[in-house]
């Protein structure tokens, strides 16, 4: 008979082999009490075998699937040790070094992503892209499948933001073959939707396959198809470089798809046939707070480089146009917007800008004239202020119509508004300031006025400015 003080029997022991199929099975049980105790019992043993039960084991199978099932249990068995029994060692070897470690040196790296890209580090982000992806290619397991999707997805993201839009379909097509070999519908329905920008920037014959694809994609998941089924329309019918789409509550609509109107704001917004690459979006920018400083020249270099990205898209040249008109190189400036007309029809008031700059160019338009339109345009003044600087630039400019419309915008007498409007009309030139001077007078005559469904009309048919033309074919509804 034993007596006191009882002394706790030693655990039996048990070769490699048999200790992690103990710690396994109990793991396995879903017994936390079960597993608790035989941790505590073989801790010192785990120690010595640490090397043979971080190993899969012999005979068993090695596809992804049953990797998958094996791991988690190994994992609850390094979690019990480390958290109940103070031994964090099994943990620690399957971590490994976060140094050493891919998946936890892709977790870092996913985070510093934004940043980097905001940093123009494309190419070193995609030369490290390719290096983990060849690293998680040597790993096992649904974990790494997933991530192996993640990082070519990323690299898709990285080579179409930086210009090399056609190098984009191979990582892409790859995430999106993974997606379907584990039947991941909301990945399939992200990597299509990549994959169509992708075609719709290069115009290559893939869009409207692609598209198909998407759309069957999104009803084999139960998603929402409106918005595809809309785009796939407008492809089959020819998507426009450059047009008008309004929102309302939310929901974006063609102009053409507004047959009524009701109550909340209308807002326009340009879309074009291709979306912007984010590496030209942030040189752009950066060019943009070099001329808000004055820096032009520097701000120039920013936008060519922009456009070297990304050759399509006219927010770069549009901006170098208004810089050349600030350095005073006003047939360029002219250039450059025509250039942006060709890129973008109407975009934003590349057309009025234009006739801006050949005015300067031929002297028609004097610097006092453009220096007015840009200081109201640029805003910053009270209504007060504004009104005081249009009137005084009517009084000692009375031919130039663009002051009209600033002059009309600020009247607070009806009367004085109207007529303003009207001798805007008698002295514009120009169609985009026509077609904005035309819906300014139209939206302050009566609905069922004649005089204004004329104006409406007149609008409509105008090649001036798109935002203009959309607003003149809501006015048809009221």
């Amino acid at each position: 008979m034993p007596f006191w003080p009882f002394r706790k029997s030693e655990p039996e022991q048990l070769t490699a082999t048999e200790l992690r199929d103990k710690l396994i099975e109990a793991a396995a049980s879903g017994s936390g009490r079960k597993l608790r105790s035989l941790c505590k019992q073989y801790k010192t043993q785990v120690a010595e075998h640490m090397d043979v039960i971080c190993k899969i084991p012999d005979g068993m199978l090695t596809d992804d699937r049953s990797i998958d099932q094996y791991f988690p249990k190994l994992a609850a068995v390094a979690q019990c040790l480390a958290h109940e029994c103070g031994e964090p060692e099994l943990w620690n070897k399957l971590c490994g070094d976060p140094a050493d470690n891919p998946l936890m040196q892709m977790d870092h790296w996913y985070g510093e992503m934004p940043q980097r890209m905001e940093r123009l580090e494309y190419e070193e982000l995609i030369a490290e892209a390719k290096g983990f992806i060849g690293k998680v290619k040597s790993l096992r397991g649904g974990p790494a499948r997933l991530n192996e999707c993640y990082l070519n997805a990323r690299l898709g993201q990285l080579l179409f933001h930086c210009g090399r839009v056609n190098e984009a379909i191979e990582p892409f097509s790859a995430a999106l073959a993974i997606c379907i070999e584990n039947d991941d519908v909301e990945g399939q329905v992200a990597y299509l939707s990549s994959l169509l920008e992708v075609h719709r920037y290069l115009d290559d014959g893939h869009v409207v396959e692609t598209a198909e694809q998407l759309l069957a994609a999104r009803r084999r998941g139960g998603l929402p198809t409106e918005d595809i089924e809309k785009q796939l329309e407008l492809l089959h019918k020819g998507e426009p470089l450059c047009r008008i789409v309004c929102l309302h509550d939310g929901r974006e609509l063609e102009l053409d798809e507004v047959n009524s109107l009701g109550e909340g704001r209308y807002q326009f917004l340009f879309r074009r046939n291709r979306i912007s690459l984010q590496k030209a979006t942030t040189l752009t920018s950066q060019g943009n707070e070099l001329a808000s400083s004055g820096q032009y020249a520097a701000a120039l270099e920013k936008y060519h480089e922009a456009s070297d990205i990304d050759p399509y898209d006219p927010d770069p040249v549009y901006q170098s146009g208004m810089c050349l008109i600030e350095l005073g190189a006003y047939a360029k400036a002219r250039e450059a917007f025509e250039e942006v007309e060709r890129l973008a029809p109407g975009w934003f008031r590349c057309r009025a800008d234009r006739w801006m700059a050949d005015g300067l160019d031929q002297g028609t338009i004097s610097n006092e004239e453009y220096l007015l339109v840009r200081t109201l345009d640029d805003g910053g003044l009270s209504d007060q202020e504004a009104r005081s600087l249009v009137i005084q630039g009517v009084e000692r400019c009375p031919d130039f119509a663009p002051l009209y419309l600033f002059l009309g915008n600020l009247c607070e007498n009806e009367a004085d508004c109207i007529a303003t409007y009207r001798k805007g009309l008698e002295l514009v030139e120009e169609p985009d300031l026509e077609s904005r001077l035309l819906c300014a007078l139209a939206g302050r005559l009566p609905p069922e006025s004649p005089e204004r469904k004329t104006l409406v009309e007149r609008a409509v048919a105008l090649k001036g400015s798109l935002v203009a033309l959309a607003s003149a074919k809501l006015m048809r509804l009221q």
